[in-house]
């Protein structure tokens, strides 16, 4: 029976546990911080995607819409980004063939791994694409 207390009265290795706890709490703060920067670049590249592929029908359009808008929003829906976080503006219709197009989209991103220490920083991610008008008006 001794012997298997005898690890109970030995507080020799408390000591030790305490740089081991704190050496844990900041890898896991680090492995949150990368994590968040995974979830921004994600979170770029989707709203680029989106972006893009709204150019594409804007330049066949000649201009934006408010249709155009929804099926933006259906497209950003199906990739998981909250389409009332987006803002976008973008050339209006009507822009005769050959004139440029602009798309500009933007979202704020909520990193979240600073939370232990009552921090949450927002990154802005912005987006512009521009291209060419296709349809000829006459």
């Amino acid at each position: 029976m001794k012997k298997l207390l005898a690890p109970l009265k030995n507080n020799g290795g408390a000591v030790g546990s305490i740089p081991l706890m704190f050496f844990m709490l900041i890898a896991s703060i680090f492995l949150y911080l990368g994590i968040d920067l995974y979830g921004y670049i994600v979170q770029q590249q989707k709203l680029t995607v989106a972006t893009n592929e709204l150019l594409e029908v804007v330049k066949a359009e000649n201009g934006y819409d408010s249709v155009n808008r929804e099926q933006f929003d259906r497209l950003i829906q199906k990739s998981g980004i909250d389409p009332t976080r987006v803002t976008l503006t973008a050339t209006p219709k009507r822009v005769a063939r050959g004139e440029t197009v602009e798309i500009e989209t933007s979202m704020v991103y909520e990193c979240i791994g600073l939370k232990p220490f009552g921090e949450t920083v927002k990154l802005p991610i912005r987006v512009k694409a521009n291209g060419l008008a296709h349809t000829f008006f006459r």
